[in-house]
C-alpha cells in the first residue's frame, strides 16, 4: 500500500513543481498568485497527512494480508 501513497505523493510533487515553472513565465501572473499561494498551501497540508497516513495504510495492509491467511487455515481445517 505504501508504494501508492509515495507514487501519489512524487506525482503531486511533481504537478506543483510543473505550476510553479508555469507560473513564472506567465504575463500578469499577479492576478493569479492569490489563487496560487491557497493552492500551495492547501497540497502542503495534504502532503503532510498523506506522510502521516502511510504507517497506518501500511499496518491496515499487513492486517489484512494477515486475516486473509487466517481464513484460509480455517478454511482448510475444516
Amino acid at each position: 500500500m505504501s508504494y501508492r501513497v509515495t507514487d501519489t505523493y512524487d506525482g503531486v510533487d511533481q504537478a506543483m513543481l510543473l505550476m510553479r515553472r508555469s507560473m513564472k513565465g506567465m504575463p500578469e501572473r499577479y492576478r493569479y498568485m492569490k489563487h496560487y499561494d491557497e493552492l500551495r498551501r492547501s497540497v502542503a497540508v495534504l502532503l503532510l497527512l498523506l506522510e502521516e497516513a502511510t504507517p497506518w495504510l501500511e499496518e491496515t495492509d499487513k492486517a489484512k494480508r494477515a486475516t486473509t491467511l487466517a481464513r484460509k487455515m480455517l478454511e482448510g481445517v475444516r
